[in-house]
């Protein structure tokens, strides 16, 4: 082969690859133009600026980031509900084109249409105009300004054109980040708290008690995510009527470093439902009588009861004294316990369980006195009990048990005035009898040592015998 014809074949090749690539790439544009023309509108959400919604007349305006309802009132918008009708068009399509003819409109429920969904974007305004559903049930029919054709899609446009106002609008009770909250009034049928965090952690003033952390999300989290069950008055003029002027609870929070305010009216029951307000709006709403239990904790309920801070399993010493006697167990680097005092044995290891994992779930049963003026009156000046708890060899807990009371028994713990009651099976638990927490001692050998030196005598005996004449 020569030169010339390799030149003409080679030059073949390329003129093929090249019609190869032009038609891929004229299928690749002609599938991307079929997928366009399929869909029930070419527009991306967050090219959307407002949606409006006929027959209610529901406008919905997007300011900056955030949605605003500017009709039939003026609120803020519910922004995943609303952002929901327009991501809508990433996948809805048309399914099918029946009639092109706009004298058969009548037959789809297109004339008049029995909805609008009209959509102002950067490229101008769209309408879809919406009518009755398909024999099946399955689909809808409709039509879209700027083309005749009546065609079948998803029933969820019908769903997104019949959105009701309660369906749009913002529904939150009051709206915060819960990361800004820096301290909470909580006025209830109990009281009034107040809640600081301080150095990462929760107290209540007045007394300067530390909260417990999972009462106080309990709150927070619950006004963060409750959601309003009913708007009852846009523009009330008469907050008395709701009972708003007395509420029967009332939420402040101070929010960020410059402690802005928002506040939670809760006023009186209706039904199974209590009116509520945010101060910061004008509607009285309703609100689920089960969320206004939440915003109703006691004291107690606030207080943090755990008055251990230490896993069992980290405990590696304990010391019980009662009836005049000390138990001393300690752990090994093995994990094996033994019973130092009153005698050295193995401890049965269950037992220490026990023992250990009632003091790492100590809790309050009642705060009794936070300051008392004498211990005596709870049997605390000279205690039943005597327990104390050392992990890595530093102690952790050292609490003494005074006088029962019912199922209960007063407490206190080192390092506070407080008295307290926790639960009286302390008692059982923390006196326990040498053989209930010990191994029984291992048997030493026999000795066999007398038995040795009775034969020897009795060989020499025989030796020294005389020898008869």
């Amino acid at each position: 082969m020569n030169f010339k014809t390799t030149g003409i074949l080679a030059l073949v090749l390329c003129i093929g690859i090249a019609a190869v690539l032009l038609l891929n790439k004229q299928d690749k544009k002609k599938e991307e133009s079929e997928k366009i023309e399929g869909k029930l509108l070419n527009i991306e959400v967050e090219n959307i600026s407002e949606i409006i919604l006929q027959p209610s007349g529901i406008r919905c305006r997007k300011d900056s980031t955030e949605w605003k309802i500017i009709a039939p009132i003026e609120t803020d918008g519910d922004k995943s509900s609303i952002e929901a009708i327009g991501n809508m068009f990433g996948w809805a399509k048309i399914e099918r084109t029946i009639s092109s003819d706009p004298l058969e409109y009548a037959e789809y429920g297109l004339d008049p249409a029995m909805g609008e969904l009209i959509l102002i974007h950067k490229d101008g305004t769209d309408t879809l105009y919406l009518g009755d559903k398909s024999p099946t049930g399955s689909y809808v029919f409709a039509r879209k300004s700027g083309s005749p054709d009546v065609f079948l899609t998803t029933t969820s446009l019908q769903s997104n054109i019949e959105k009701t106002l309660f369906d749009l609008r913002d529904k939150k009770v009051v709206g915060f980040d819960k990361a800004q909250v820096r301290a909470f009034d909580l006025t209830n049928r109990k009281g009034s708290f107040t809640l600081e965090k301080e150095a990462g952690e929760w107290k209540i003033r007045p007394g300067d008690y530390a909260a417990d952390e999972s009462e106080v999300d309990k709150v927070l989290n619950r006004l963060n995510s409750e959601r309003a069950k009913e708007f009852v008055d846009e523009d009330p003029k008469d907050l008395a009527a709701y009972g708003l002027i007395k509420p029967v609870a009332q939420v402040d929070l101070l929010l960020g470093e410059n402690r802005a305010k928002k506040t939670l009216l809760i006023g009186k029951l209706a039904g199974d439902k209590y009116y509520a307000k945010d101060e910061s709006r004008k509607p009285v709403f309703q609100v689920d009588s089960a969320f206004v239990t939440i915003l109703n904790p006691d004291l107690y309920t606030l207080r943090l009861k755990d008055l251990a801070d230490f896993s069992s399993s980290d405990v590696n010493r304990f010391e019980l004294a009662f009836s005049g006697q000390e138990i001393i167990c300690t752990k090994d680097t093995s994990g094996t316990w033994m019973l130092e005092q009153p005698e050295s044995r193995k401890a049965k290891s269950w037992k220490v369980s026990s023992i250990t994992r009632e003091a790492s779930q100590l809790e309050v049963v009642e705060f009794v006195d936070d300051r008392p003026a004498s211990l005596a009156p709870y049997g605390l000046s000279a205690p039943q009990v005597r327990a104390k708890f050392f992990v890595n060899d530093v102690l952790e807990l050292d609490v003494s048990l005074g006088a029962e009371k019912g199922d209960n028994v007063y407490a206190t713990v080192a390092g506070s005035p407080a008295v307290y009651l926790v639960e009286k099976t302390l008692l059982e638990t923390w006196m326990p009898r040498i053989e209930d927490i010990a191994e029984e001692p291992e048997e030493t050998p026999a000795d066999t040592s007398a038995d040795t030196s009775v034969d020897t005598s009795v060989d020499m005996s025989v030796d020294t015998v005389a020898p008869a004449p």
